[in-house]
């Protein structure tokens, strides 16, 4: 087997090599061990688990991998691979414990981590140099490396590696630069031991922490390279003069506070010592010609949703958490009961590796909850855990403060202000809220300097311009620097800015403005929550609906639905009851109580908030009749529903607002098509009419999902909804684009195109579940039934409809005549074929389920058939 896994390793006929790494040398072609040049014994196995990492450096090796390439088709236990890994650690003078050779990756498999020289086995050596020491030394007799051993696997950042390991081909000055915390030194560290094999002369690392002036930062580098002051000449010179002749790679860290020095002696090496190329971290570049700028960003955190715990586990800011947790407490595992605590935590730390080790380090004395609980005290719950050379790292609010205390005062009064934001924010948004009215800021100047000294994270979304953010914490230790007058007045300021952005949305969805409209919404979305709270705390209920009210269609369109809750805040202030907009902030109240499947509390609001001051009005009036038409079609009460939609129209149309008058006859339409197909087409028409005058994409998409409603043929239908999903996708519409889908997969089923029915009913349904819509949900689950029916899910389909007909009834609008007609069928011959008792007996056992597990085990029959 070892053939094979070198031949794997040199290439066809390639010629065999001889690793060396701390005093041992790993010889392919006499298949031997040495230590100082001295024979060790080992079991073939084990030697190509040796041969097999080594060659593989720079990149974890699964533990699949390894069984394949050791022991090819045999079947072997975990075990017998993890006793050869144990045996090669031990012949090479590693441990479990240390680590220093062959690392593990918890739930990946290994690594090998020394710094490796390799060569041909053939290739002339000295005979009476040393092993150990032909790999430590260079010619000009400097040390090749100073480098520590790592302590702790680095995890989140091998692509980020593999791409710094391409650009030293290429740059000479390469830059890691990123907020206190972020990992820039272990990055830096692990891209040197990496690379090293690629420096003739070796790797020497320079730490400037405690470094304090100019002189300083020189006598660092000298020391490091063991470079002494001549009787002429400065040491800066005698610095230069030691490099030279070199071909070899500095590593230098934490360069920020003395970056004006760093600056001179790196352009002075670039510019005369052509063989050394330079590594360094700083919380800002260099700022010299050559230099190549890499952000180390904070470790991926999961995203929005429940996840299983093995997807977690493959999440970077989760991966670090559990291990160092495991670290200080070896009983600590992810759980079901403590995941959620767990992503909070990352979340909230932002996913900076600093901070979660504090964090996980907290686990050995109290509950993963509890540290979650406790985050708002973050400075002074992550301190005093950490011992170590660096004393910044000691706590966390250590690591803030140096990085505040380099900044100039304007830099930090502005750093200060800009904690009035919740999450990213545009450059007009800081000048208009972080710039004052008598003198003149320059917000732009001292902005771009924080980005530099990585302050603030510079954000380059999709859709929209550049906004900046700030990580929680540097949020957390700038907003304790204010003073309460000055915050109160950039409250005020915020307040104001993010009603106007919410007013000016709200009009632009019914317009061609839609998408970029949307895209701004959701890069604001943090402080449009953060805004309404200030409003409401402080009393100006005004500012507080206005927002509430614009933002309500955005929400709806998007499922971002927490922003009707605001809604209910809103409801118990003092003075809503005589507020022009009571009856509308009813509505949302009422549409918010219709998505999560709460119908009669949602008739009961929606005719509360007719009666509501301002109930009167359009926009309150229609929205009502929205929810009522949604709920009265929901419980198989089509007539009924009929004439809500009727009002709606008549609404829309007094109004003048074109968006809400397309949106009308679009549901009317849709709901008509099971009782008036020519007059459901003759809606649709007149939507179309008015959308094409609006322009707005959502307003397109409606109609488009109007038309394939009422369209016989099934492959034209097909072709609406598909152009239906576009058209959403390109408004930001998740609502109108899942809408859509549901039934295309529905008309793919009657296709018998099983595979694609299934999976995007599948896709639907977690999206429904995800957002909490649940009146969309049971009409999903309807189609559900069909395909569950399709692929011989018989008692499953007969417990969906048990769960379906205890919260809502089947087939229903909105559902094609054709599709309306294939689901009752379908329950008709489920009931035949499985009996009349036994069709009951499921029946009730669907009411009874939890509407997750309804959902979960769905998906799970459905995605079984698309897998």
């Amino acid at each position: 087997m070892a053939d094979e896994v070198w031949s794997d390793v040199l290439g066809q006929g390639g010629p065999a090599l001889i690793y060396s790494f701390l005093g041992y040398e790993l010889d392919t072609d006499r298949v031997a061990l040495r230590c100082d040049g001295v024979p060790r014994h080992v079991e073939p196995q084990v030697f190509d688990v040796l041969v097999h990492l080594v060659a593989a450096r720079g990149r974890v090796v699964a533990k699949e991998e390894l069984l394949d390439e050791i022991w090819g088709n045999r079947f072997v236990s975990e075990s017998a691979l993890t006793s050869r890994v144990k045996s090669a650690r031990q012949a090479v003078g590693d441990s479990g414990s240390e680590q220093r050779v062959i690392r593990t990756v918890h739930g990946r498999g290994y690594e090998f981590v020394a710094v490796v020289v390799e060569r041909a086995s053939n290739d002339d050596v000295t005979e009476d140099l040393d092993p150990s020491e032909s790999a430590q030394r260079s010619p000009s007799g400097t040390a090749t490396s100073n480098l520590p051993f790592p302590v702790h696997s680095l995890i989140g950042r091998q692509s980020l590696l593999d791409e710094l390991r391409d650009e030293l081909e290429s740059s000479r000055l390469v830059t890691l630069v990123g907020p206190g915390g972020v990992g820039k030194t272990s990055v830096a560290f692990e891209l040197v031991r990496q690379v090293a094999d690629r420096y003739p002369d070796g790797v020497v690392a320079v730490e400037f922490v405690s470094v304090v002036d100019a002189d300083s930062t020189v006598e660092a580098l000298a020391t490091a390279l063991k470079v002494h002051t001549r009787q002429h000449g400065s040491l800066s010179d005698a610095v230069l003069d030691s490099l030279v002749p070199n071909e070899m790679l500095l590593l230098l860290d934490n360069c920020e506070h003395v970056i004006e020095p760093i600056g001179t002696i790196v352009d002075r090496i670039l510019h005369q010592a052509p063989g050394v190329s330079i590594v360094a971290t700083s919380q800002e570049p260099v700022a010299v010609a050559g230099e190549r700028i890499w952000p180390v960003e904070p470790l991926r955190v999961p995203d929005d949703g429940a996840l299983a715990i093995d997807v977690l586990m493959e999440v970077p800011a989760i991966a670090l958490f559990v291990e160092r947790a495991t670290a200080s407490d070896p009983r600590f595992e992810l759980t079901e009961a403590n995941a959620a605590a767990v992503v909070d935590i990352c979340r909230r730390l932002d996913g900076v590796p600093l901070a979660i080790e504090l964090a996980a380090a907290r686990a050995r004395v109290i509950d993963v909850t509890e540290i979650a609980q406790r985050l708002d005290e973050r400075f002074r719950l992550l301190k005093g855990v950490r011992r170590g050379a660096d004393p910044r790292h000691q706590a966390l609010q250590d690591t803030v403060r140096w990085s505040y205390d380099l900044l100039d005062r304007d830099e930090q009064e502005l750093f200060n202000s800009l904690t009035v934001f919740a999450g990213p924010f545009d450059l007009p948004a800081a000048e208009k809220i972080c710039g004052t009215d008598g003198d003149v800021v320059d917000v732009l100047g001292l902005l771009t300097r924080l980005t530099e000294r990585s302050m603030v994270t510079v954000r380059r979304p999709d859709a929209v311009g550049t906004h900046y953010e700030l990580l929680e914490t540097m949020r957390a230790y700038g907003r304790s620097r204010l003073d309460d007058d000055v915050a109160l007045e950039l409250s005020e300021r915020h307040t104001d800015y993010y009603s106007k952005l919410a007013s000016t949305v709200g009009i632009a969805l019914g317009t061609s403005e839609e998408p970029s409209a949307v895209a701004r919404a959701h890069g604001a979305f943090a402080d449009l929550r953060a805004a309404q709270r200030s409003a409401l705390n402080i009393g100006d209920l005004d500012r507080a609906v206005e927002l509430i009210c614009s933002i309500r269609e955005y929400a709806m369109r998007t499922m971002r639905y927490e922003a009707l809750t605001w809604a209910d805040a809103a409801l118990v202030a003092d003075g809503v009851d005589e507020h022009h907009r009571h009856g509308l902030l009813s509505a949302i109240q009422a549409y918010g109580a219709w998505t999560r499947g709460e119908f009669e509390r949602a008739l009961a609001l929606a005719d509360a908030a007719e009666r509501a001051r301002g109930g009167h009005e359009a926009a309150a009036r229609g929205l009502a009749e929205r929810v009522r038409a949604n709920v009265l079609y929901a419980q198989g009460e089509i007539a009924r529903g009929h004439e809500a939609t009727v009002r709606q129209i008549e609404i829309a149309e007094q109004s003048g607002d074109a968006s809400r008058l397309v949106h009308a006859y679009y549901m009317h339409s849709v709901a008509k098509c099971l009782t008036d197909l020519d007059e459901a087409r003759a809606l649709a028409e007149q939507g179309r009419l008015v959308a094409e005058s609006t322009r707005s994409p959502t307003d397109i998409a409606s109609v488009l999902s109007a038309v394939g409603f009422s369209t016989v043929d099934d492959s034209a239908a097909l072709d609406s909804f598909v152009e239906s999903d576009r058209m959403a996708r390109v408004a930001g519409n998740r609502w109108m684009s899942a809408f859509a889908r549901t039934e295309m997969s529905a008309l793919l089923l009657r296709r018998d195109d099983l595979d694609r029915g299934c999976a995007g009913l599948a896709d639907v349904v977690d999206v429904w579940f995800r957002a909490g819509e649940w009146s969309q949900q049971w009409h999903t689950l309807g189609r559900c039934v069909v395909a569950l029916a399709a692929i011989d899910q018989r008692e499953l389909a007969v417990q969906v409809i048990g769960a379906i007909e205890e919260r809502a009834t089947m087939a229903t609008p909105p559902v094609m005549a054709t599709l309306r007609t294939l689901e009752l069928d379908t329950a008709s011959e489920l009931e035949r074929r499985l009996g009349a008792d036994r069709y009951h007996e499921l029946h009730v056992q669907g009411a009874a389920l939890p509407v997750a597990d309804v959902v979960r085990r769905t998906r799970s029959a459905l995605l079984g058939v698309s897998s």
